[in-house]
């Protein structure tokens, strides 16, 4: 069990490491528009193409918990909870960019219309709120 939670750290300090701390100061003012259009293109390379691909890329990857709460014709409402997301928040980042990228790839590949993808930020829940947005 020991052993699994140190992978477990490893996992999340090499995801801040390159997420929270690398990329910003590479991409600057830049970031949070990068790291969306990458969040599209993995999900072409992992052929994410539906919301049960993103939801298990999102445990593989330790991306924290994605839940689909509501549907509606032209908009989809998940959350994204998790230890990861509690501690990414803790730690001050707020950039969730990425996922919102590869969610808005995967529902537009599952529903075959143009999708984007929002998010939303509640520091007292400590969870993410994503909107993919049908046209």
């Amino acid at each position: 069990m020991q052993m699994n939670n140190q992978q477990n750290e490893h996992v999340y300090f090499v995801n801040q490491l390159y997420r929270d701390f690398l990329l910003p100061q590479i991409l600057g003012d830049d970031n949070e528009a990068i790291l969306y259009w990458v969040g599209k293109r993995i999900a072409r390379k992992y052929d994410l193409t539906s919301y049960d691909d993103v939801n298990d890329f999102f445990a593989v990857t330790e991306f924290g918990t994605l839940t689909k709460l509501k549907e509606k014709r032209a908009t989809i409402l998940f959350e994204l909870t998790g230890q990861n997301v509690v501690d990414r928040l803790n730690s001050g980042s707020h950039e969730f960019s990425l996922e919102a990228g590869i969610i808005a790839e995967a529902i537009q590949k599952e529903t075959g219309r143009t999708t984007e993808c929002e998010l939303t930020i509640d520091d007292k829940k400590k969870k993410v709120t994503l909107t993919a947005c049908l046209d």
